[in-house]
Formats: C-alpha cells, structure tokens, sequence
C-alpha cells in the first residue's frame, strides 16, 4: 500500500523540518509520497527544504507565496490531500513539521486500514486525546496527574491494541484515502476552509463522527470534550512520535521556540 504524508512548515529550516522529512526518509520504507508545503516561509536557508526534496523521487516541495490567500494550514491540508489522492496513495497521513517519527511508525501505517477511522500515535505530548474520562478526572482530582499521559508512555511492554479516544489531535494522524474522499466538507475541500490555522481537525472529526459541527471552534472543541471514547477515532500504542508541540506551520507562531525561529 502507497502512504501519502503532508507536511506543512513555516520558517524552522534546521530546527523543525528539516530533522522532520530526515525521520521521515529514514522511517518510512514502503512506498511513499511525501508533500512538503512551504508556507510563506522567510527564513534565510529555506532552499535547504527545496533541495532536499528535488533529490529524492517521492518527496514534493511545493513553495506558499501568500498563506492567507491560500487558506492557510487547512489550505495546505486539502490541496495536499488531492495530491495524495492524484499520486495513488491508499493512506494519508498529516503531520506537523514539528514531529520526529522512528522506527515504530510502521505500528501506525499498519494500522490504518478501515474506512470512516482517524488514528493517531502515542506521544510525549498527547493534546486532547485520553481513553478513560473517569480515570482522568480520578488522576486529576486525587494524584494531581492527567489520565491522558497514559498515552504518553515510550515504554516498549505498551498495549498491542488499538485504544479508543473521544479526538485524535491535529499534530499526526491519518486516514485511509477513502476516508477523506467520503467526508469531503464540499466538493472543493475536505477541511473546512472557514478554520484557516486551528479547528479544522476538530470539524473534520465532528463531521467524521455524525456531529453537527458549528462555525465556532470553541464550541466544536467543547462538542468533541464531552465525548466518551470513540468507535472512530483510535490511538495507536505501538507507535510512538516525537511532538515538540510548536505551531512553527503559523505565521507568527513561534511560540516557545521563536527564537530559533531563523537559526
């Protein structure tokens, strides 16, 4: 099976997305296209992004010019997935440039086989994604830690089974190709162009999961919260990915690695 993955970066050369596509190379040995969207970046080296995917044969860069006009992360996202879709690829991953994958990626590629599923992997910073609401609030209330680090363990005994959550958080996960073929949000786009850089994984799992999304991300957010587990949306234990947690794919978005923002 073809693996597509879209990867959206901006400014970060050395420190984000460059180490990102290595682990990529290094970490994803079937068949593959990997997209590379280069949004509006400035940072000084950022031909370093271009030649390395000219070198290889199944990496794709393609430079952003004006981010807002074209939508953003989410206007990456959906046209990355038709390129996906054009290359023949049967599953789609996204990820944030700020993700270092391993060896164990091939867990997660395995895994994603059923359609109308979003997976993600486990990782040092899980975001939104827990198993066990009850749990997390005895962990928060009692030991004053998050359920949700149980999913945010590197131990190699981890669970084989896949693990049902209420969200798969936007930073890394995939679907089959037909997946996002049959929850298209038009016929023009597959994320909601109206979320151009936060929300469009959650309307996208709303939608996903027969929910009524709303033009309000704060409410979508608050929707997807007081889910239980999900039949649609898995961890994968197997698999664990590296998440600095950085939004570098934002105009501005430093945060707190700014300052590495053009080193």
């Amino acid at each position: 099976m073809k693996t597509g993955i879209i990867v959206v970066y901006h400014n970060f050369v050395n420190k984000f997305i460059l180490p990102c596509l290595k682990s990529i190379q290094d970490n994803v040995s079937n068949e593959k296209f990997v997209c590379v969207f280069d949004n509006q970046s400035s940072h000084k080296e950022t031909y370093k992004v271009a030649d390395y995917c000219k070198n290889r044969d199944d990496f794709s860069y393609i430079r952003v010019d004006d981010q807002n006009e074209n939508g953003g992360l989410t206007g990456a996202w959906n046209q990355g997935v038709d390129l996906c879709i054009q290359n023949d690829c049967d599953r789609i991953f996204v990820i944030n440039d700020d993700v270092l994958i391993n060896d164990t990626w091939s867990f997660f590629s395995e895994a994603v086989v059923d359609d109308g599923v979003i997976y993600g992997p486990v990782t040092n910073n899980p975001g939104h994604a827990w198993v066990d609401k009850k749990r997390r609030w005895i962990f928060g209330r009692w030991l004053n830690k998050s359920g949700k680090k149980q999913l945010a363990s590197k131990n190699k005994s981890r669970n084989e089974d896949l693990e049902q959550v209420g969200f798969v958080n936007g930073f890394c996960f995939g679907c089959t190709t037909q997946t996002f073929i049959e929850n298209r949000y038009d016929k023009a786009h597959y994320f909601d162009p109206r979320f151009p850089f936060g929300g469009n994984e959650t309307e996208f799992q709303l939608r996903l999961f027969n929910l009524v999304p709303t033009d309000d991300n704060k409410e979508n957010k608050r929707r997807l919260a007081a889910l239980e587990a999900h039949k649609r949306a898995f961890i994968v234990p197997r698999c664990f990915v590296y998440h600095y947690k950085n939004h570098a794919w934002k105009k501005g978005g430093g945060a707190n690695y700014s300052q590495q923002e053009f080193d």
